[in-house]
C-alpha cells in the first residue's frame, strides 16, 4: 500500500475510533453562552475543553476546526471566555498528538489570532503565533519538503531515493542516541530508504536556518519523505516509521 494511502487510512480510523460520535457531542457544552465564571486562571473549563477535544471529538483536523467554529460561535459576546478558549487550544495544538493536527494552529491563526483583539495578543506574541503558523502551513502533510545545503556541494534536492528520511538531532543528547539505534535498525529493513542524519549540535552557519525551516523545537526530530520530496511522515519515532513506507 502507498504510504499517501497508509496515512490517510490511518487518519481515518483514528476518526471512526473517537470515543464518542461527534452527534453525541451536543448537550456538552449545554450552558456556555451564560458562563460567568472566571477565566484569567480556571483549571476547570482548561479540562473540560482538553477532555472534549481529546475524547469526544475526531482527531482529523477538518473535526476539530469545524467544533472550533462552533463552540467559538457559541460564547457569543462573551469575549473573556472566547479569548480563553483561544489562547488554550493554541497552546495545545502548537504540540498535538498527531502529526497532522498541527494545522488547527493554522486555522487558529487564520480565523482569530490574525483577525481579532484578543485579550494578552500583542504585536510581538501576534508576530511568533503568525511566524509558527507560517511554518506549519509549508510543512503541512503532502507538500514539498524545504530544500537545504547538507554541504558545500549537495543539496536535499539532489539526493535520490524512493523515500527519504531527515534525522534532526543532538549528539550530546541521550534520546537521541537511542533513537540513532532504532532508526539503524530501521534502515537495515528498508534498501529503499534513504537516511540523511543532520546534527543540530554544530557550529554550521546553516543550522539556524533548519531550525526555521523544519519547525524544531527538541531533538530528535523525524520527517519522512517521498521520492519528490513530498512531506509524507513528520515528528514520529523510528519505530513508526514502518507504517508509512513500504
Amino acid at each position: 500500500m502507498k504510504a499517501k494511502a497508509v496515512i490517510l487510512l490511518l487518519l481515518l480510523v483514528a476518526g471512526f475510533t473517537a470515543r464518542e460520535a461527534t452527534a453525541q457531542n451536543a448537550d456538552f457544552w449545554d450552558g456556555i453562552e451564560t458562563f460567568d465564571g472566571p477565566t484569567d486562571n480556571n483549571p476547570i473549563l482548561a479540562a473540560q475543553l482538553d477532555f472534549y477535544f481529546d475524547k469526544m471529538v475526531s482527531p482529523l483536523p477538518d473535526s476539530i476546526t469545524s467544533e472550533i467554529r462552533r463552540l467559538i460561535d457559541r460564547t457569543g459576546e462573551n469575549t473573556d471566555l472566547r479569548d480563553f478558549m483561544l489562547w488554550h487550544l493554541l497552546g495545545k495544538y502548537q504540540h498535538p498528538e498527531y502529526m497532522s493536527q498541527d494545522q488547527v494552529f493554522v486555522f487558529l491563526y487564520d480565523n482569530y489570532f490574525s483577525q481579532l483583539a484578543i485579550k494578552d495578543l500583542n504585536e510581538r506574541n501576534l508576530e511568533m503565533i503568525q511566524e509558527k503558523a507560517e511554518r506549519l502551513r509549508r510543512l503541512a502533510l503532502f507538500n514539498t519538503a524545504p530544500d537545504f545545503q547538507i554541504n558545500d556541494s549537495t543539496s536535499l534536492n539532489a539526493v535520490t531515493g524512493e523515500y527519504i528520511l531527515l534525522f534532526f538531532y543532538d549528539h550530546d543528547c541521550d534520546l537521541c542516541q537511542q533513537e540513532m539505534r532504532d532508526l539503524d535498525s530501521v534502515a537495515k529493513k528498508h534498501d529503499n530508504l534513504t537516511v540523511l542524519a543532520i546534527d543540530l549540535n554544530t557550529n554550521d552557519r546553516l543550522i539556524d536556518e533548519l531550525y526555521e525551516a523544519y519547525d524544531i523545537e527538541t531533538t530528535p526530530l523525524i520527517y519522512v519523505l517521498d521520492r519528490e520530496k513530498r512531506i509524507i511522515a513528520k515528528k514520529i519515532q523510528a519505530k513508526q516509521i514502518d507504517l508509512v513506507i513500504e
